[in-house]
């Protein structure tokens, strides 16, 4: 077995560990998770594919979607908080603002 398919089947079995907790816990009809792990690997044409898995637990289309605007909005301050001073000098260069 490849190191890539034992990490894939490890996260599979975390990915059902999580939904019994919430079983376990009683907390089943409150639990909200969208899971999903995955690997890029390459085949000998040196193309890409992505080797993916993924579980969720919602309730409705809504509820999927407050979730992904929640990624979303994380994923974008997060990249605003990575961005270093020298990379916000370059994006405000010629706009007349300036860090202090």
């Amino acid at each position: 077995m490849t190191k890539e398919l034992e990490f894939m089947l490890h996260m599979q079995r975390l990915m059902f560990e999580a939904e019994t907790l919430a079983v376990e816990y009683g907390v089943r009809d409150k639990f909200v998770s969208v899971l999903f792990a995955g690997l890029i690997v390459e085949n000998s044409d040196y193309e890409q594919k992505l080797h993916a898995m993924y579980s969720m637990s919602v309730q409705d289309f809504s509820e999927l979607q407050e979730v992904l605007d929640f990624l979303d909005s994380a994923y974008q301050s997060d990249q605003k908080d990575n961005l270093n001073d020298d990379d916000l000098n370059n994006l405000l260069g010629g706009t007349g603002v300036e860090l202090q």
